[in-house]
């Protein structure tokens, strides 16, 4: 991983060991990520509430979307698979439900703990093909950070 990648690994490790609610460990979480990248435009966490996600902390204009059924738009399908989904080209992507008409591309991470989705990453950026498999690998490892904070809390 390169050497910016890992220190924001370690930033977001640092910054949630000692908070004790969810919202405090997604807030914290969530900040230091969408510092990261001036190309990140909407950053934040969907969290699985019964069968649907709904939004958590997020940096970025407000969402009409703050509850996501399963199988619906790109972050219900990251969930439902159970794994992470990068799209380079949102307008092409059927599945997508828009946030922002200038959105372009989109990458959502889920939070496994085992075979079970807590909830997930989404970041939105206003550049095509904006996400990398760099960036995929930074955030499912931020993602076990968080599951593993969350799991410490009684999550």
């Amino acid at each position: 991983m390169e050497p910016e990648r890992a220190k924001l690994v370690d930033s977001v490790r640092e910054a949630i060991e000692n908070k004790n609610t969810e919202k405090e460990i997604l807030t914290a979480a969530v900040q230091l990520i969408d510092d990261f990248s001036d190309g990140y435009n909407w950053t934040g966490f969907y969290m699985m509430r019964g069968d649907i996600l709904e939004v958590g902390p997020y940096v970025g204009p407000e969402t009409p979307h703050t509850k996501i059924e399963l199988n619906s738009g790109i972050c219900g399908a990251a969930a439902t698979q159970k794994e992470s989904i990068v799209v380079d080209d949102v307008n092409a992507d059927p599945r997508f439900l828009a946030c922002s008409v200038t959105t372009r591309s989109e990458i959502v991470v889920p939070l496994m703990d085992g075979n079970r989705c807590l909830g997930e990453i989404d970041i939105d950026s206003n550049q095509p093909a904006f996400f990398d498999q760099q960036d995929r690998l930074m955030l499912e490892e931020i993602a076990a950070i968080v599951v593993r904070r969350l799991k410490a809390i009684g999550h």
